[in-house]
C-alpha cells in the first residue's frame, strides 16, 4: 500500500474521467467506487469517490463539486518506455485538451510534451525508455516561486523516510528540477522563476497520507497546520498552499456504505471534524 495517493477533485465528471484514464493508460484500472449516503453535498446515491491505479500509482477521484479547479501547479510526470507508448498516450490525453509545451524533441528527451487534459488535469509525458511510471510534480509560482527546495526538505522532515535524489539549479539559485522520495515514492519540484504564471496550488489536487494510528495523525496535523491551515474532514493545507489528507488503512471499513444507516452516522461525525478523531468515528460505526 502506498503512503501517498493523489486525490483529484472533479465537478460531476468523476465517472467519465475514471473511464477516460483507464482507457488512456495501458495500466489503468478502476478498483473501487464509493457513493454518497446523504444529500448534503451531492445527490444521495451519486458517486463519492473512484479509486483506481494508473501505471502502478493509486489515484482517488473525488466527486466534490464546482469549488476548485485544476492548475498546472501540480502535474503528473509520466515516464514512458517506448515511442509507441508515449505517442498513444499523448494522442489520447490531448483529445479536447490544452497543450502547454508542444509535443516533440527537447534537449533533455527525444520526446516530451506538457498538456492539460479535457478535465483540466495536467500531465507531462517524457520518453524515458523504462517501464511507465507516474510522479507528482509541483511547480512553485507567484509568491511561492523560489520555495521549491525549502518545501522539498520541509516535506521530508514532516513525513519522514525520505531523501533528495538530485537538484538542478538555475543561475539565480532557484530549482530547475528537483527529485526526491518519501516512503519509497518519487516526487518532483520546480520553481516558476520570472515567468508570470496566472495559477498556483489549489485543493483540486491534494494527497492522501495513509497514517498508521491516531498518534501519527496528530503529529502530522500539528506539523502541517502550524504554519498552514486546518480544513474539515482531515484536510490540511501546508505553508506552501499544498493540501494533504490524513487517512488510515481502516477508514475504508469505517466509511463502507454496505449499511447505509451506519455509513450515514459515520459521515455525519466526519463532517463535524477538522482533525480526524478515529475513536469518535469508530464509536459512530459501532453505535
Amino acid at each position: 500500500m502506498p503512503k501517498f495517493s493523489p486525490c483529484l477533485w472533479f465537478d460531476g465528471s468523476v465517472e467519465a474521467a475514471a473511464e477516460f484514464y483507464a482507457d488512456a493508460f495501458e495500466q489503468g484500472k478502476i478498483n473501487h467506487v464509493d457513493y454518497y449516503v446523504d444529500s448534503e453535498h451531492q445527490p444521495k446515491g451519486s458517486v463519492l469517490t473512484v479509486t483506481m491505479t494508473i501505471a502502478g500509482q493509486e489515484f482517488i477521484l473525488l466527486n466534490g463539486g464546482p469549488e476548485f479547479d485544476f492548475t498546472p501547479a501540480i502535474s503528473f510526470y509520466v515516464e514512458c518506455e517506448t515511442e509507441e507508448q508515449i505517442d498513444q498516450l499523448w494522442n489520447k490525453l490531448s483529445q479536447n485538451g490544452t497543450v502547454l509545451m508542444e509535443y516533440g524533441e527537447y534537449p533533455f528527451s527525444p520526446k516530451f510534451g506538457w498538456l492539460n487534459d479535457q478535465y483540466g488535469v495536467s500531465w507531462q509525458l517524457v520518453l524515458a525508455e523504462r517501464p511507465q511510471s507516474v510522479t507528482p510534480a509541483f511547480l512553485f509560482t507567484q509568491d511561492k516561486s523560489g520555495k521549491a527546495e525549502a518545501a522539498m526538505n520541509n516535506w521530508i522532515d514532516i513525513f519522514g523516510d525520505g531523501h533528495v535524489e538530485y537538484v538542478e539549479k538555475n543561475p539565480d539559485g532557484t530549482v530547475a528540477q528537483g527529485l526526491f522520495t518519501m516512503h519509497g515514492q518519487p516526487f518532483r519540484v520546480m520553481d516558476g522563476g520570472a515567468v508570470d504564471h496566472a495559477f498556483t496550488f489549489t485543493m483540486a489536487t491534494s494527497f492522501y497520507v495513509y497514517c498508521k494510528d491516531q498518534a501519527e495523525i496528530d503529529r502530522l496535523w500539528l506539523a502541517v497546520t502550524t504554519k498552514g491551515k486546518e480544513w474539515p474532514c482531515g484536510w490540511m493545507e501546508d505553508e506552501y498552499g499544498v493540501c494533504w489528507q490524513t487517512v488510515t488503512q481502516d477508514m475504508g471499513k469505517l466509511l463502507d456504505n454496505s449499511d447505509p444507516d451506519r455509513a450515514y452516522r459515520v459521515m455525519q461525525e466526519l463532517y463535524k471534524m477538522k482533525r480526524i478523531d478515529l475513536a469518535k468515528l469508530k464509536e459512530a460505526y459501532e453505535a
